[in-house]
């Protein structure tokens, strides 16, 4: 087996209907090394923005008055970082965190 293998290893998902209500789905896989999103943009699988270190991940979303929040947990060695965007608003790094 190679050293870097090239296929996800760990998946998560978020769903929802969004206020069009048009379905969303967005789909975060790790190949043991790096977290990345892909999304379902009504005719086909798109890569997102989404793009972090992590062997492992889970995810979970929640709507809000101003829109849909996700939150991803990314664990790279024996550390798990949050990460949140709100909306239509840009990926930050949360406050939740483990050492």
């Amino acid at each position: 087996m190679a050293d870097n293998p090239n296929y996800p290893v760990g998946t998560a998902s978020v769903g929802w209907t969004d206020k069009s209500g048009a379905g969303q789905l967005h789909v975060f896989s790790t190949d043991g090394y790096e977290v990345i999103e892909r999304y379902w943009n009504g005719s086909g699988w798109s890569t997102g923005d989404f793009k972090q270190p992590g062997s492992q991940v889970s995810a979970t979303g929640f709507m809000g008055e101003d829109g849909f929040h996700i939150r991803v947990y990314c664990t790279s060695g024996n550390k798990t970082t949050e990460w949140c965007k709100d909306g239509d608003g840009a990926w930050f790094q949360g406050g939740y965190t483990t050492e």
